[in-house]
């Protein structure tokens, strides 16, 4: 691996050149993994027109996107009726 300490350009810009993950990715990222914890199952789910599981990736980039913690997410997916927990 190349030594990029003394490059002209950011670390940031350089992670984006190279196709690296921002630190937004790294935080929700973080996020999904402390919700699937907490789940003890993946969240990608399929909740369309809310007629699913109980759960799916899309709302939860929502929640994430709107300021929720993983345990707002987890105890709103877990109060739904529809919600079976893992499914395979």
């Amino acid at each position: 691996m190349q030594d990029l300490s003394d490059h002209p350009f950011s670390p940031e810009n350089i992670a984006y050149e190279l196709g690296g993950d921002t630190e937004s990715d790294r935080r929700w990222y973080a996020w999904v993994a402390e919700v699937e914890r907490q789940l003890g199952h993946v969240l990608d789910g399929n909740d369309e027109n809310g007629q699913g599981e109980g759960y799916s990736l899309d709302e939860a980039y929502d929640c994430w996107e709107n300021g929720d913690t993983p345990a707002a997410y987890v105890a709103e997916i877990k109060a739904r009726p529809r919600y079976r927990g893992r499914v395979e």
